[in-house]
């Protein structure tokens, strides 16, 4: 229900109440004003009755009184009685006038001496007549009385209404606004905290539960795009550091091969100390390349990306680790197609990617475990703003195409160590999150981002066996 539907179901409620309160006190003001109406037309009648009463007998009996006496007193009370049939029993009261006015007409056809003796036949019939208007007045003011104590009820249900009037539209009011208002106030000065609502969101009245919703909102997207503000900041940091780094680097590893590539030219050396030197060139090559793909965070533009063979990249890998491998007695395997993949990357990115993935395994790994590299072709439908392969993260290959999917190239790191965090794998590509007490939490969180920009991807979840799986898909090479 709307809050406009329930402020009119207020408006409604106190309509119907005020109406019929307003009803009730009309009906019985209305009914108190025509009791106290005939109570006074009674009145009237009454005192008539007993002016005839007192003026009876005539002081002289020899001449009839004139017309206007007795006769059109009686006479009066006839037709007053008949414009006003609106009283309690009209009809007995004009029995009792009838015999009045009888005895009356049959006293003034009396002889005059006969008259004051028989002033008995008038008497009587106004005495009847007395009682019959004091027995109609009594029963009026019985009625009066009922109708005084119903007005005293009366008075009693007004105010028990009004009471009920401020309780229901207090209570509907506090429940259907103020209360919302109150919770609605509580969201935003947790808002303004920059923190979640202390209590579940708002679900009625509808416009203010859609603009809980909309501050709910607003408060996630801040949040969002606060964070992404902070990690474009710490990641500019990183990329200015990186271009330093690598200025700085080049000069000292030029030295180092130059001084490596001539000890290995002396005819003198030794086959093992040219073997060694060998592969001083080599590393310093390879950590030249890695240099280089340091500076790809800076870039304004990414690396050119071209068609090159996965599985010598993973074997330079391999070869790059054997000495952290056998520090702890692991074994690094390899499974990848015999013909060779190939996928759409920067050799260089590729390799910086996979070496900090694999060390990762290696640091997570317990003595003497192995550690899976795999290369294999998947299918997947394009979702727009997904990365994530359509079968399961950590079943691989398991993509179900269609006529509009794509291919792809995973290329996976499976080991045995404890795993990842259960409730966001994803958390280890973070730049500020690192599970080592000297890490930095960069290695990871560059890889993806210079994947991610020459239109790869970076996943990680744990594997169904325990352990982690981290993986990177590539566009397959046409």
């Amino acid at each position: 229900m709307t809050l406009r539907h329930r402020l009119l179901l207020v408006y409604l409620i106190v309509v119907l109440l005020s109406a019929a309160t307003v009803g009730v006190a009309v009906f019985e003001l209305r009914h108190a004003r025509q009791i106290i109406q005939q109570i006074q037309d009674w009145n009237g009648i009454v005192l008539r009755v007993e002016k005839l009463k007192s003026g009876w007998p005539p002081e002289s009996m020899d001449a009839p009184p004139p017309e206007s006496g007795l006769k059109a007193s009686l006479a009066e009370q006839f037709l007053y009685l008949a414009s006003n049939p609106k009283y309690l029993d009209v009809e007995s009261v004009r029995r009792a006038l009838r015999p009045v006015y009888t005895q009356y007409e049959a006293w003034l056809n009396l002889p005059a001496d006969q008259r004051g003796s028989q002033t008995d036949m008038v008497r009587q019939p106004l005495e009847s007549l007395t009682l019959v208007l004091e027995s109609e007045l009594a029963k009026l003011n019985k009625e009066a009385s009922r109708q005084d104590f119903r007005t005293q009820v009366l008075l009693v249900v007004v105010l028990v209404l009004t009471v009920l009037h401020v309780a229901v539209i207090g209570s509907l009011l506090r429940r259907w606004l103020l209360d919302p208002m109150a919770r609605l106030g509580r969201q935003v000065a947790a808002l303004g905290r920059d923190e979640p609502p202390p209590e579940p969101l708002l679900t009625a009245p509808r416009e203010l539960a859609d603009l809980a919703s909309a501050l709910d909102g607003a408060r996630r997207s801040l949040g969002t795009l606060r964070q992404q503000l902070l990690e474009g900041e710490r990641l500019t940091t990183i990329g200015q550091f990186a271009a330093q780094l690598a200025h700085n680097l080049r000069n000292p590893l030029a030295s180092i091969r130059a001084a490596a590539q001539m000890t290995a030219r002396q005819r003198a050396l030794d086959p093992a100390s040219a073997q060694r030197m060998e592969e001083i060139v080599a590393s310093v090559d390879r950590l030249s390349q890695w240099v280089v793909g340091l500076t790809e965070v800076a870039r304004r533009e990414p690396t050119a990306t071209g068609s090159a063979d996965v599985v010598a990249t993973l074997e330079r890998v391999r070869q790059a680790l054997k000495p952290e491998l056998a520090a702890k007695e692991l074994t690094l395997t390899m499974a990848a197609p015999p013909e060779g993949l190939w996928c759409r990357h920067d050799p260089a990115t590729l390799e910086q990617a996979l070496v900090a993935m694999v060390v990762n395994a290696i640091e997570a790994s317990p003595l003497g475990e192995t550690i899976t590299l795999r290369a294999e072709r998947i299918e997947r439908d394009p979702q727009p703003g997904a990365d994530r392969p359509a079968g399961p993260a950590c079943e691989p290959g398991l993509g179900q195409g269609g006529e509009a999917s794509r291919r792809w190239c995973r290329i996976s790191v499976c080991d045995n160590g404890p795993g990842l965090p259960a409730d966001d794998p994803e958390r280890i590509f973070e730049s500020s999150y690192s599970t080592k007490q000297r890490g930095l939490g960069l290695g990871l969180a560059l890889a993806r981002q210079v994947l991610q920009r020459q239109g790869g991807a970076a996943h990680a979840c744990n594997g169904p066996q325990g352990g982690a799986v981290v993986y990177v898909e590539l566009p397959l090479a046409e």
